[in-house]
């Protein structure tokens, strides 16, 4: 993998790791310094007699200097538009020397993992994802690579290479792991509130923020089977496409995978209570405080188990969705609201994962 760095590459790398080059070079080489505590020395062109030997110079300091495998550097540095994801978990043994079972169990995962969160970045939050994968999302996880596994560190590395769409947006994959990062911290956030209230329904309102059974059971396989351990989550984005969310670090403290199972199945139990309504706004609610967005919806209202209902209650994901709300009934538009059925304050109500004006002439008022 050394071999294959160009002197572009690592100057890129260095660049976008706070390296500093320095205005004089050193016989034709580029100096860049990184704190003032460590130097180092860029030939000046590819191809060179002893390129290869200062290139394995500069991979090992910057694996010294992060704390990182050389080998793990040296991917970083020749993917630029690869976006990193990573997990420290008892189920990868820090001598890279996987069991059977435990390399299926984190290969699966992971791929859970990914899938859940695209899905969610390209149609929408949900509960539960049933179906085969959108084909976007079967293309995103066909160009996914593994690895490396290197012998010295407990990592499973997973990257993701970016692909531009050309319409303005993110690429999907970026958009996949931006979501996944802010799931995993909301998740864990979730996780310290029920250790102190035993409150698990606090999950149920980070669902349209894209956490999903099949993201918590996933995530909570990499606990592995003793119940006590805990796991990390860590990502990187291409340096090639800067984001302007810092990458960061989740981790997930013992005991977390018992409670993210446990939160599998309580998110898959609400999935079979899902609702759908389909009507005019007749009221709208919000108090500034702790009750807020929501509004009552008079039309068709199409539930899992068939229970009829010509109006609820909708408690709206946030206050963009009330401002179409509000317009909407302002001009007497009808509106579409789908998510999950629960009992709020002795009275039913649905949670809104998804929320729209209907575009459909064909609509009538019951």
């Amino acid at each position: 993998m050394i071999e294959g760095l160009s002197v572009s590459d690592i100057s890129s790398y260095l660049a976008a790791t706070g390296w500093v080059r320095q205005p004089e070079g050193w016989r034709g080489a580029a100096v860049w310094v990184h704190d003032g505590d460590h130097e180092v020395l860029v030939p000046g062109a590819d191809g060179l007699a002893d390129g290869p030997r200062r290139l394995r110079e500069i991979v090992a300091l910057l694996a010294k200097v992060e704390g990182r495998a050389a080998e793990d550097v040296a991917s970083d540095i020749g993917s630029p538009m690869v976006d990193v994801q990573w997990y420290r978990t008892p189920i990868v043994p820090a001598d890279g020397q996987f069991g059977l079972v435990e390399a299926v169990t984190a290969l699966n995962s992971a791929q859970t993992a990914l899938s859940a969160a695209a899905r969610a970045a390209l149609t929408g939050p949900r509960p539960v994802f049933d179906g085969a994968a959108p084909k976007p999302v079967r293309d995103l996880l066909a160009r996914v690579r593994v690895g490396p596994i290197v012998p010295a560190a407990d990592l499973l590395t997973v990257r993701v290479p970016l692909q531009e769409e050309g319409d303005g947006e993110p690429p999907l994959a970026r958009r996949t792991l931006t979501l996944l990062q802010r799931a995993a911290l909301l998740m864990r956030e979730a996780g310290a509130e029920v250790r102190r209230t035993g409150d698990i329904s606090v999950f149920d309102g980070i669902v349209r923020d894209g956490v999903s059974a099949d993201l918590c059971a996933a995530l909570a396989r990499f606990a592995g089977p003793d119940p006590g351990a805990g796991f990390e989550v860590g990502f990187r984005w291409a340096r090639a496409l800067p984001s302007a969310v810092p990458a960061r670090t989740v981790v997930f403290d013992a005991g977390s995978g018992p409670l993210l199972r446990r939160v599998a199945h309580r998110l898959r139990r609400l999935h079979r209570e899902g609702a759908s309504v389909t009507g005019l706004i007749g009221a709208l609610f919000d108090n500034g405080g702790e009750d807020r967005f929501r509004v009552h919806v008079r039309g068709r209202v199409t539930t899992g188990d068939g229970e009829p209902r010509g109006s609820i209650w909708v408690r709206l994901p946030d206050e963009a969705a009330y401002d179409v709300a509000v317009d909407a009934h302002r001009n007497r538009t009808p509106v579409r609201a789908a998510g999950t059925l629960m009992d709020v304050n002795g009275r039913r109500e649905l949670i809104a994962t998804s929320f729209g004006k209907v575009v459909d002439d064909r609509f009538e008022e019951s």
